[in-house]
């Protein structure tokens, strides 16, 4: 309803400054997620650790915050007009709140995921409801930027009451720097891997913005949020599977690598169920729900979509990398597909608009999910389980379906 609301061109300056925002979240997180969660659960004192991220993420999102308004004051970054700065400062506050995320890595530790994913799915219901009223109201795109600003925002606040409530956040002690050096000595090429995913994610709006127009990097923004709806699959079970898996892998090094060959053949599995869906429904979906003035949408989400497939193995794949400690690797996939991206955009986007950058993104992401498994000897084995997963899961899917069902 935003989308068609706003129409093209301004939504296109909404989604160009979300995407800026998206940008500096990893740099703000330091890419911990998994390597704090990992330390939640295998550490019983976990104070020290929690308000010394959570004091890190405040202090990052604040300095974020002012780059992004001195980037703005200096003009380097490409701006229609003054409403259009307004956008991208609201837009990039509640960077200041992402200490607050930090319980969400509290409620998947210990396994209590669904209540964290209740109480966002409320904020969400509230902001929703709040954007209808606004749409009603003919109200201008600043007040659709604030909106946002407070999903997001909310959403980590009222996870934190959450915690707070099943008492898991930890009484206060002051931050140590020991364990915030010891945390980025592990995770810095997670920080570098974590933005390259967001900036390979994000980079085809942005320079469809500076290339061409906003009005493209709406057409564009629109597609690539519909084939993103099926990306918090594998996400969500990626945090069902890392506690059980971890668990595996540290009791029963056999075990788990027949349970890393499943849960490679259930991702396989749902991203071929979820671009089947998508390919066939979403096309009316478009016309129905965002208008004719989205029409070249279409084409462009028919392409986008298959960048779904990517993603489930790239989720599943790094899950590994993370138990056995190998960041590193995962570091030099996303960069290597974050270059192909940003390389293939230059050449596309001048001669296919839209449509060229959802081909780089598709394109960047098989290498940087899939064919970089070939590239490193050490990921041989990952690399054909990949394959194989692909190869074999439909043929399974009665077998993997009943055992996702019963087992777990």
């Amino acid at each position: 309803m935003v989308a068609k609301y706003l129409e093209p061109s301004k939504f296109g300056i909404l989604a160009n400054a979300m995407a800026i925002g998206a940008i500096m979240r990893p740099i703000v997180s330091m890419g911990s997620d998994q390597v704090v969660t990992r330390r939640f659960i295998h550490e019983d004192k976990r104070a020290g650790l929690y308000w010394t991220m959570f004091c890190a993420r405040i202090a990052l999102g604040l300095a974020a915050c002012i780059a992004v308004f001195l980037c703005l004051y200096s003009g380097l970054v490409k701006l229609s007009d003054q409403t259009e700065a307004w956008v991208i400062i609201i837009t990039t506050v509640p960077l200041i709140f992402s200490g607050f995320e930090l319980s969400t890595l509290l409620l998947r530790a210990d396994l209590l995921n669904k209540y964290g994913v209740i109480a966002i799915n409320v904020v969400l219901l509230f902001v929703s409801a709040a954007k209808i009223l606004l749409i009603y109201m003919g109200m201008d795109i600043i007040w659709f930027a604030a909106m946002n600003a407070c999903n997001v925002a909310l959403a980590g606040i009222v996870t934190y009451l959450v915690s707070q409530r099943l008492g898991l956040v930890p009484a206060f002690e002051f931050p140590k720097k020991e364990i915030f050096l010891g945390v980025i000595r592990e995770c810095w090429p997670l920080i570098i891997s974590s933005l390259s995913v967001v900036l390979y994610m994000n980079i085809d709006c942005l320079m469809l913005r500076t290339m061409d127009s906003a009005r493209e990097a709406g057409i564009y923004a629109v597609a690539a949020r519909l084939s993103m709806v099926w990306y918090f699959l594998p996400v969500a079970l990626g945090a069902s599977f890392l506690p059980w898996l971890t668990k595996i892998y540290h009791d029963n090094p056999d075990r788990y690598q027949a349970a890393l060959r499943r849960y490679f053949e259930i991702n396989a599995l749902l991203s071929y169920a979820c671009v089947l869906v998508a390919f066939f429904t979403f096309p009316i979906l478009i016309n129905l729900l965002f208008g004719p003035k989205y029409h070249e949408s279409l084409i462009v989400f028919q392409a986008h979509v298959f960048g779904v497939i990517f993603v489930f193995m790239g989720t599943a794949r790094a899950q590994h990398l993370n138990l056995s400690q190998m960041h590193v690797f995962n570091m030099a996939s996303t960069l290597l597909g974050l270059l192909i991206n940003v390389g293939l955009n230059l050449y596309l986007i001048p001669l296919y608009s839209s449509f060229g950058a959802a081909i780089s993104t598709v394109i960047s992401f098989s290498v940087s999910a899939y064919l970089s498994s070939f590239l490193f000897p050490q990921l041989s084995n990952i690399a054909m389980l990949q394959t194989t997963s692909w190869l074999t899961s439909p043929f399974k899917s009665y077998f993997i379906l009943k055992e996702l069902i019963y087992s777990r």
